[in-house]
């Protein structure tokens, strides 16, 4: 425009039309260039290849099932009225077909189509209806597949190290591979700038997620010349010692959360059941005058009460749990309701509830001594101990209350996974002139039956107290098996896990039960099994070992499996597997394992 002269507003006017109408050019970064984006976001050029991944059905074409609010119908009559919406899936199936199109048609030399096999679980995925489309179209055009066979390719020095490695870890699994990877090897072995790494990661081919044993300096700073322990935690070391050792020895805790747990159910449960026979005694009501609404009034009145203390304060936070609460008291009087049966119908009465093992407990810790001048404590509390006289002097049972139904198992207790109730059987004898009449469970769960519309209310009664009958091991005497049910004449008690036959002898089908003989046997094996434990323990034995039986391990729930990356492919990670054996093999194991006979 040279010298001629404009006013501001043409010469904005001018400038607005140039650069509308200007375009700009950048220049390529690189002759080799890679772009990667999105099908249905992509707008590129003529490329020389094009890679399409994820070609799987579900994926490629992806499924449009969801209309939205609006179906496609609506969408269409509001379009008749001009008034224009998002598009329906008619539209989206229309604008994938040119996507995919576009993608099949961009490339000018090849294309590359891939679709994987599994998903990161492991469970099987489809191939995408285009690559049927494809092969039957192209029937001579070939497929491979990594997982079938892998294919080695040199390339760079990153790529090419990366395979290095894993042609390594195929000779550690006793694989064959190509002579050329010695020789790579030799390369990366002598190249200053990969020495340091291919050292590090060759360490790391060598890795092993078993942990060494504790160093004795560090067992003395972790436990001492007394171990102080639990029951529950000497089963704990057996059920997984790895665990044991980060949970007890290292104290290694999950962060807190807001969310109750099945345990702190229980324990509220028990604590409630316990007041609950205070609170009888301190009214000197008879147990079988109590009628049920009874029952219910005075649970009802604990729950409510102990609900005002601060640790139960999160049974208040939500109304979540003040619906969980009604449940509860539901459930603890109906539970108690069949507790106090198998006390009205039996020669048995509470000796004591939650009792203690501990300084200042009923009965005194439990000390055993080891070898080298070392003991092991153990302290503990027995929901409910109970006592009757018969003809030869006074008997004992422990019942157990659990929030879940559980059943002693002759092999767990071989294994030490399940020695609880006789440990604390065998304690109470030794400070008391007792015979021991049975170890229970007592099972604190709401009880569903299956029954069809006909059944009448004294039959699902009957079903019900069926159902809350106790489980556990009782002395195998026709005396002892009708103290714990004097109604029992023959058939199977309602009260125990003991039958009864026509002829007046112990139906051995029915019955979970052991002879006298066996009975000490037991509690010799459990002795034998708590000074095991604890000399293990004590000499810094930490394997990761937890125990397999029958396909049930403690890994599904353990807090600590991120820890110890315990896995059946890893090198030398095993199980624990418990055999099942029978009552009388496994009281003859436990013999030999005591007298050595």
């Amino acid at each position: 425009m040279k010298e001629e002269k404009t006013t501001i507003d043409q010469y904005s006017k001018i400038l607005k039309i140039g650069l509308k109408n200007s375009e700009l050019g950048k220049i390529p970064g690189t002759q080799d260039q890679v772009t990667f984006g999105d099908v249905d976001r992509s707008r590129s050029h003529k490329v020389k290849t094009v890679f399409i991944i994820g070609l799987n059905d579900g994926s490629f074409p992806s499924v449009n099932k969801d209309e939205g609010f609006l179906g496609d119908s609506d969408r269409e009559i509001l379009k008749q009225d001009g008034i224009e919406l998002a598009k329906g899936t008619l539209d989206k199936l229309y604008e994938d077909n040119f996507n995919i199109y576009k993608a099949f048609t961009t490339a000018e030399n090849s294309i590359y189509l891939s679709y994987t096999s599994g998903d990161k679980e492991g469970k099987a995925l489809r191939p995408s209806i285009l690559i049927h489309k494809i092969k039957k179209q192209y029937p001579k055009l070939q497929e491979k597949s990594d997982r079938q066979e892998k294919q080695y390719e040199l390339g760079n020095e990153t790529v090419t190290y990366e395979q290095l490695l894993e042609n390594i870890a195929r000779i550690k699994d006793n694989e064959t591979i190509d002579k050329i990877w010695y020789h790579i090897y030799q390369y990366y072995k002598q190249n200053e700038q990969w020495q340091e790494k291919l050292q590090n990661d060759m360490q790391g081919l060598n890795y092993t997620n078993l942990p060494q044993p504790i160093h004795p300096k560090n067992i003395e700073k972790l436990y001492g010349n007394t171990l102080k322990t639990s029951v529950s935690r000497l089963e704990k070391y057996r059920s997984c010692p790895f665990s044991y050792y980060l949970q007890y020895g290292l104290k290694l805790k999950e962060k807190e959360n807001l969310k109750i747990h099945t345990f702190e159910t229980g324990s509220f449960m028990h604590e409630t059941i316990d007041e609950f026979f205070q609170e009888v005694r301190k009214q000197g009501l008879a147990l079988a005058e109590i009628e049920e609404d009874q029952i219910y009034q005075i649970v009802s009145k604990i729950i409510d009460q102990n609900l005002e203390q601060a640790k139960n304060f999160i049974f208040r936070s939500t109304p979540k749990y003040k619906v969980l609460v009604k449940r509860l008291k539901k459930m603890v009087a109906k539970a108690l309701k069949y507790i106090i049966q198998t006390l009205i119908y039996s020669d048995f009465s509470i000796e004591g509830t939650e009792i203690e093992f501990g300084k200042k407990g009923k009965y005194k810790p439990i000390l055993l001594s080891l070898q080298d001048g070392k003991k092991v404590e153990i302290t503990g509390k027995i929901d409910r101990v109970d006592t009757a006289y018969g003809e030869d002097g006074k008997y004992l049972r422990i019942i157990d209350y659990k929030s879940s139904s559980k059943n002693i198992d002759l092999n767990e207790v071989y294994a030490g996974l399940q020695i609880q109730l006789l440990t604390y059987m065998d304690a109470i004898e030794k400070e008391e002139d007792i015979m021991p009449a049975g170890v229970f469970y007592f099972s604190l769960l709401e009880q569903m039956i299956k029954a069809d519309k006909k059944i009448t209310e004294e039959e699902i009664e009957e079903q019900i107290r069926k159902n809350f009958r106790m489980k556990g091991l009782i002395l195998a005497d026709i005396k002892i098996i009708k103290m714990n049910d004097n109604t029992l004449t023959t058939g199977s008690s309602k009260l125990v896990p003991a039958a009864i036959t026509v002829s007046g002898n112990i139906n051995e089908k029915w019955t979970n039960g052991v002879a006298k003989e066996e009975f000490k046997i037991l509690q010799d094996y459990i002795d034998h099994i708590i000074k095991q434990i604890s000399k293990e323990i004590l000499s810094g034995k930490i394997d990761l070992k937890p125990y397999n039986k029958n396909g049930k391990t403690p890994c599904q729930y353990c807090e600590y499996k991120a820890i110890c990356g315990f896995h059946t492919k890893q090198k030398n990670n095993t199980y624990n597997y418990i055999d099942k054996k029978s009552k009388d093999d496994i009281i003859r194991k436990m013999k030999s394992d005591v007298f050595g006979t």
